[in-house]
């Protein structure tokens, strides 16, 4: 429910001053006028006869007419006497003021007044409904009792603002459907869009009236609220009501002056009506047989359409403009009169009246009092800053604003604020607890019309009374607020005010019921309608058909809206049954569903491979079959009423056969044996990855898996989703140890595996045992030599054979012999094992089985096998190797040179020495040359040797010529 949100306009004039005026003398009439330019504020203009000297007269009878000039714009007079400081007011009881809205007496009286009617005087401003001219007609009789001291009356020529004569329109397709006119109802039907159009006569306008200020369609704002929550401006809106329920439309034009006028129309959206009430005497029948169809639209029928009823949601209320005039001392009262809620209901609770706002500005808030009255009379105190006005008390405001007036200046308005008050939602104290906490906004010119301290309207305000002594008050009714401005320099204005509810209260009473205002039966395309009644009884059709089916004869109604609405009324005209289509199921248990419930029923029979049970029996319509045999059966319905029979298949589908599990000796498999209805698709479960060849949805592929073990090959039935499976075990290798090595001469087997177990052999250098024998998984091995042995695991489910290589590595030695060779030579330190995985490490860093060596030194070979390593060591000397030769021999026996000598010899045993004589002869041979050779024998002279060293060394032959002396 939205809240009730009331507002009020606020009047708005300017009010100036003359020269003195008495009562009596000439009038100031349309064609002499009062001069309107002077601004006199709230000092006294005009008097009795007496002036301000003394008493009126006895006797008088005294009339004067005066009207405004209108040359400021200023249509109006405004009338004020006594009511505050300065303004005398002092009339016998015997005698009487009277005040006319108009230019003689014969206008319509605005009152008569004396000290006992009015004993703090009066105020009156002339009207625009009787009184165009603006002017005032003014008459006192004294009947000469007693005179009084007469008054010091102040009249001033003000702008009231112009009443607007509101209109508006409600269009649909270029008609307006508002009904009254203006502010009745717009009944349309739902997603009808209505073009809203406000149609106002500025009957007081310039432009009409040549007097007071502009208003026309360019200068005013036209605001459009909807109960949906939906606002728009400008002089024509559409809406379309989003629901089968009531809307408020609320009008709001506000002019330049500013003022604001509002007007209310609803709109009301067709409801659905109830068709409950439609009959059909038989809804089975047999073809080309009858029955009888009722729909109703009246309050006399016995069966039929009923409309339904539906309710607004309700918005708030605008109210006119209220003017404070000032020093009046005259209480204004703006009253809104709520409705909507239930009948009777009243105020419960503090938070039922959520907040009390108005939008207003005032120069002066220490004049100033107000007061919230509802429906039954009782009031509360909303704040009283006046210390002496119709509220006792009062704290004293001073010269604190309100909004943003326009200080020291009468009748012209200044900008509002909205100011609120709540008993439950306050996060302000009451006025006179914030007004000592200075809780202030400061005002500047220009962005205010006067600089000043402005009471704070950024909060909600206690109320000095609880809104709790409003309990008891009834929710519907007049509320109205009262205003005083007790002393003078200052005015204000209240341009909106309003009151919200709780939105719980909820406020939704008013209904509206469419009515309906014809009907009539539409037959479907295959019906035939033998007979209707009229409108005024029981609206009933007799209908039949040569065509089975199930007919639909419409009710078509229209309500007073103009809205169309139908329903369908369905006949069974039967041929044959309605039975289900064949099917195929994966069960042996099936539920017919869709035959058609003739009014008598029926019967099945079947025939098919084996015994069908119905449940509960074969003469339910719908009943479930169950079988022990799976196959095709026909199942045949016999309607009871006519006799006739259709007939459908099952096929109670077996699940999936596939075949039993298995073992095999490879990674693939042949699937055999899968048979199904309608072939299916493969799924797995195992260890690795299995793929299906040619595909997983071949009933019987070759499955290869990628990683042995078991496997679980499911079957997904296409037809029906069952499933089937069996399961392979793809029997891996056995699992033995990797090649390795070993110092001891046996070794224990550990980590094999195998399917089903197996048997151990080997071949090596030497002779094996297998302990505790050759058919344990993991024996101890033994061996008789060492070497290079091949163990082999041969598996017994799959004979399958998986071998290792063990070696029982030889151990290896070093030998290295000492060496000499010739200075500026090499020799060869050769440490080379018969064993392959022997490596060797030599004293200068070398990592070969033979190095080369070139200087004297010890050398140091370490060589390393798989189970032991060895180290041996070689001396090496260099020894000089050069061969020099004597080329004289004197052989005489002094021991000098007697022998053909060769130092150095001595490193080069085994070497050989020819000796050859001029000629070529050889005269001398030795193998194993000592220096021993002499020449006695031999003639004197030159002869040539040839030297051959020899031996290991290498060194050169030496041929060489030398001389015998003897």
């Amino acid at each position: 429910m939205k809240k009730l949100i009331l507002f009020i306009s606020i009047s708005i004039y300017s009010l100036t001053s003359f020269s003195q005026m008495i009562i009596g003398q000439p009038d100031l009439d349309v064609n002499n006028p009062i001069d309107c330019s002077a601004n006199s504020g709230s000092n006294p203009n005009f008097y009795d006869t007496g002036f301000n000297t003394g008493n009126y007269s006895a006797n008088e009878d005294e009339t004067m007419t005066i009207c405004p000039d209108n040359s400021t714009s200023a249509q109006k007079l405004s009338f004020t006497a006594g009511i505050n400081t300065g303004l005398l007011f002092g009339i016998d009881a015997s005698d009487t003021i009277f005040i006319y809205d108009g230019p003689n007496t014969s206008s319509p009286l605005l009152g008569a007044h004396n000290s006992d009617t009015d004993p703090a005087g009066f105020n009156h401003v002339t009207s625009f409904a009787n009184n165009p001219t603006g002017c005032l007609t003014i008459q006192f009789k004294s009947d000469g009792a007693t005179e009084g001291i007469g008054w010091d009356a102040s009249i001033a020529c003000i702008q009231l603002p112009q009443p607007i004569e509101m209109h508006m329109a409600g269009y649909v397709n270029g008609v307006d459907i508002i009904n009254p006119v203006d502010t009745g109802y717009a009944d349309v039907c739902l997603g009808d869009s209505i073009l809203f159009v406000a149609q106002p006569n500025y009957i007081h306008s310039l432009e009409t009236s040549g007097l007071g200020y502009s208003q026309n369609r360019n200068n005013v704002i036209f605001e459009w609220e909807f109960s949906d929550g939906s606002m728009a401006t400008g002089d024509s809106v559409w809406f379309v009501p989003p629901a089968r329920q009531g809307y408020i439309v609320d009008l709001k034009i506000t002019d330049q002056f500013p003022q604001s006028q509002s007007m209310r129309s609803k709109v009301r959206v067709s409801t659905i009506p109830s068709f409950s009430g439609v009959l059909v005497t038989r809804d089975s029948i047999c073809l080309n047989d009858t029955t009888v169809i009722v729909g109703a639209v009246t309050s006399t029928d016995t069966s039929g359409v009923a409309p339904t009823i539906s309710s607004f949601q309700l918005g708030g209320t605008v109210a006119g403009l209220v003017y404070l005039p000032d020093g009046s001392g005259v209480s204004r009262n703006d009253t809104l009169n709520i409705a909507g809620f239930l009948p009777g209901a009243t105020v419960t609770n503090i938070t039922d009246i959520e907040q009390l706002c108005l939008n207003m500005e005032h120069s002066f808030l220490g004049d100033l009092e107000m007061q919230l009255t509802c429906p039954n009379g009782t009031s509360i105190t909303i704040f009283n800053s006046n210390t002496g006005g119709i509220i006792p008390g009062g704290f004293g405001g001073g010269g604190t604003y309100l909004g943003h007036p326009i200080d020291g200046t009468l009748g012209s308005p200044g900008d509002g604020e909205e100011y609120c008050w709540s008993s439950s939602l306050a996060n302000f104290g009451d006025f006179p607890t914030e007004f000592a906490a200075n809780n202030f906004i400061a005002l500047t010119t220009p962005t205010s019309p006067s600089a000043g301290n402005s009471m704070n309207w950024n909060g909600i305000y206690l109320p000095e009374e609880s809104f709790t002594n409003l309990n008891g008050c009834p929710l519907n009714g007049d509320w109205s607020i009262t205003v005083r401005d007790n002393l003078s320099i200052d005015d204000g204005y209240i341009f909106e005010w309003s009151i919200l509810f709780d939105p719980l209260l909820n406020p939704n009473n008013e209904t509206y019921l469419p009515s309906i205002v014809s009907g009539n039966w539409v037959p479907g395309s295959s019906a035939s309608i033998v007979n209707t009644a009229t409108l005024n009884v029981d609206t009933f059709a007799i209908v039949t058909s040569s065509a089975a089916g199930l007919l639909d004869y419409t009710f078509e109604v229209t309500d007073n809206f103009g809205c169309v609405y139908d329903t369908v009324a369905q006949v069974q005209f039967l041929g044959l049954p309605t039975i289900p289509s064949d099917a195929s199921i994966c069960d042996t248990a099936y539920n017919i569903t869709g035959v058609n419930n003739a009014l008598s029923g029926g019967v099945w029979s079947y025939n098919g491979p084996g015994t069908i049970n119905f449940i509960p029996d074969n003469t339910a319509t719908n009943p479930i079959v169950t079988t022990g045999t799976n196959g095709v059966y026909t199942f045949t319905f016999t309607d009871t009423q006519c006799a006739l029979s259709d007939s459908f298949e099952i096929n109670f589908i077996a699940h999936p056969v596939v075949q039993e599990d298995t073992m095999i000796c490879s990674v693939e498999y042949g699937v055999i044996g899968t048979s199904s209805f309608n072939g299916g698709t493969w799924s797995y479960t195992g260890p690795g990855t299995a793929t299906f060849s040619p595909s997983d949805t071949v009933e019987n592929p070759v499955i290869n898996v990628d990683i042995p073990g078991e496997y679980t090959f499911t079957f997904i039935d296409n037809q029906c989703a069952l499933t089937d499976s069996f399961n392979v075990h793809f029997i891996p290798r056995p699992t033995i140890p990797s090649d390795l090595n070993n110092c001891d001469s046996e070794y224990q087997i550990a980590g094999a595996t195998s399917f089903d177990g197996g048997t151990w052999s080997a071949t090596g250098p030497g002779v094996t045992t297998f302990s505790p024998n050759d058919t344990t998984l993991n024996p101890l091995i033994n061996v008789t030599e060492r070497g290079r042995y091949t163990f082999t695991f041969t598996d017994k489910q799959c004979a399958i054979d998986t071998s290792f290589e063990y070696h029982f590595p030889f151990l290896v030695w070093a030998t290295l012999d000492d060496a000499e060779f010739c200075v500026g030579d090499t020799t060869s330190l050769n440490a080379t094992s018969p064993y392959p995985e022997a490596t060797y490490l030599w004293s200068n860093g070398e990592t070969t089985p033979t190095i080369i060596v070139g200087e004297t030194g010890t050398y140091e070979v370490t060589v390393n096998g798989l189970c032991n390593s060895a180290t041996d060591t070689s001396n090496i000397n260099a020894i000089i190797c050069k061969i020099d030769a004597h080329n004289v021999i004197t052989p005489n026996g002094d021991g000098k040179n007697d022998f053909l000598m060769f130092d150095g010899i001595e490193h080069f045993p085994g070497s050989t020495l020819e000796v050859f004589n001029r000629w070529g002869k050889r005269i001398y041979k030795s193998e194993n040359y000592n220096n021993d050779w002499s020449p006695t024998d031999v003639s004197a002279g030159t002869y040539f040797y040839v030297f051959n060293p020899g031996g290991k060394l290498e060194a050169e032959t030496i041929p060489v010529s030398f001389t015998i002396f003897k």
